[in-house]
């Protein structure tokens, strides 16, 4: 009987030291990175707690659903601080610490397609006629909505043609109609926005176009 006591002492001071505290945990999106220059959505969440605040350079908070958004200043990280409220009433904190990266230079697309001003895009002149310029960042976690407000083109001996908007003007057709195969030409100085971002971006690189039919 002695020694079966001094067991269940023994256990039960175990299991009371063998006893974690309550832990926070933080859900990111986005491979836990963050973009300088524009406005990088975050989702925040600790289970577990009743209520959490969340602080941290350039963090807006958008609802009460866990929805944020970032926009990092300099530095390579930034660490997000939440204080989370649990049932009992004790408060509980965690820190994430994301990655901050600097934006890709912009391509110029045709149609989604392009690769830089340095490779040529094979296009019929019904294809370029009919195109829709456009702007891409490669290997980028998330959709920006990006604007084309317009671009120029250029071929060898033809004037160049300044279009506004996305799409070939009627002038733009114009020239269009009056290349012959083999003819190489450039889309260039597209002027762009991000849909709802005041941010100013790089310029975007040129698109290289050689006609084939």
């Amino acid at each position: 009987m002695k020694y079966g006591l001094l067991f269940l002492i023994v256990f039960f001071s175990l299991g009371c030291f063998s006893q974690e505290p309550p832990k926070a945990v933080v859900e990111v999106n986005n491979m836990n990175v963050v973009y300088r220059g524009v406005s990088n959505p975050l989702t925040l969440s600790m289970p577990g707690t009743v209520s959490f605040e969340a602080s941290a350079p350039g963090l807006k908070k958008v609802d009460n659903y866990g929805n944020y958004i970032m926009h990092p200043g300099s530095g390579l990280t930034v660490d997000i601080e939440l204080r989370g409220k649990l049932p009992n009433g004790e408060i509980v904190t965690a820190i994430k610490t994301l990655r901050i990266k600097n934006i890709g230079t912009p391509i110029g697309t045709l149609d989604g397609i392009g690769h830089g001003s340095r490779f040529i895009i094979e296009l019929t002149k019904e294809q370029l006629r009919d195109g829709k310029i456009g702007i891409k960042i490669e290997d980028f976690t998330y959709d920006l909505n990006f604007v084309v407000l317009g671009f120029k083109m250029k071929f060898p001996d033809l004037d160049m043609v300044k279009v506004n908007g996305s799409y070939m003007s009627d002038e733009a057709k114009e020239l269009i109609d009056n290349l012959k195969i083999d003819d190489v030409g450039f889309v260039f100085d597209i002027v762009y926005k991000i849909a709802n971002n005041s941010f100013s971006m790089k310029g975007a690189s040129a698109i290289q176009i050689k006609i084939i039919e």
